[in-house]
């Protein structure tokens, strides 16, 4: 197991005395990107929610179950990030919250099962790029094999380790 010194955790560069760690799907946003890709892009709602009633039943794991979601969109990943541009909205009260954060000294460090790309450019039309102080913990999206993430079936979560 390694180690890092605190300069080299983003969070702590400004040795501050609390650190806020939040999701950001449905808590920073008022809805999940994830769902709104796989309900209105790949496979739809039924068979989503599906998805989760077999997670909750320990019949699949919720990173097969997630794969599986995000599978099912074929959407190039360009466009699903312009279609979450334009229907993705922040939480009413998360503004108030990341403005106190930021003058008090409070690092808000993103933790999700989301994709980086997704949730900065979310974070930089929903709160300008003035966002870019939070730090994201979260999936990344690569090519999938012979393919351009901006190609129909190009894309795929890479997830950040194997929890």
């Amino acid at each position: 197991m390694g180690s890092s010194t605190p300069s080299e955790i983003p969070a702590m560069a400004t040795s501050p005395k609390h650190i806020f760690f939040t999701d950001f799907d449905g808590t920073i946003t008022s809805r999940d990107s994830n769902d709104y890709m796989t309900d209105n892009l790949g496979f739809g709602q039924p068979t989503r929610l599906g998805l989760n009633r077999q997670v909750l039943a320990n019949e699949i794991t919720f990173r097969s179950a997630f794969k599986q979601m995000l599978d099912s969109v074929p959407t190039p990943f360009n466009k699903c990030v312009d279609i979450l541009l334009e229907n993705i909205v922040l939480d009413p009260g998360f503004r108030g919250f990341y403005d106190w954060a930021k003058a008090n000294n409070i690092p808000i460090v993103i933790l999700s099962g989301g994709m980086t790309p997704i949730i900065r450019a979310l974070l930089d039309k929903l709160l300008g790029e003035d966002s870019s102080w939070m730090q994201i913990v979260s999936n990344d999206v690569g090519a999938l094999p012979g393919k351009n993430i901006n190609e129909e079936n190009g894309w795929e979560i890479v997830f950040h380790d194997e929890t």
